[in-house]
């Protein structure tokens, strides 16, 4: 029996080697509210997600997935971090607009992510290092 399962349509979710590149921010950052939870001083929880993806090179259009939360005052430092440093406003109140980060262009290098998942196994992945962005 035949059976069309579209395996020739999806993207390539290889990890992305390890090494510098340059990215873009072309889809809305996901951002996800934590319900039920609250940040280290009190505040809603979020969970942040931005796909950044690699322009030129025999890597380009290939995305790596970076997560950012709120929930302790070193995770807020590095979403900070982050946007700052591809020059998205944040005001004085610790705010920012989602819609700020489409177009940004950056540097940064990638490194492996090794980890194991609920079940013991191994996983690796691309890691964008935020700490090693350069605005473009």
């Amino acid at each position: 029996m035949l059976i069309d399962g579209g395996l020739n349509d999806f993207a390539d979710f290889s990890p992305v080697p390890v090494g510098v590149y340059d990215f873009v921010i072309k889809k809305p950052m996901d951002v996800t509210p934590e319900h039920d939870k609250q940040t280290d001083i009190g505040g809603k929880l979020f969970t942040f997600v931005i796909w950044p993806e690699i322009l030129g090179g025999e890597n380009a259009g290939k995305e790596v997935r970076r997560q950012f939360s709120n929930n302790s005052k070193g995770s807020r430092y590095f979403l900070k971090s982050f946007l700052e440093k591809i020059g998205v406003a944040i005001t004085k109140e610790g705010a920012f607009n989602n819609s700020d980060l489409l177009g940004k262009k950056f540097r940064a290098a990638v490194n492996e992510r090794i980890w194991e998942d609920k079940d013991g196994n191994k996983k690796k992945g691309s890691d964008l290092d935020t700490e090693s962005i350069i605005k473009v």
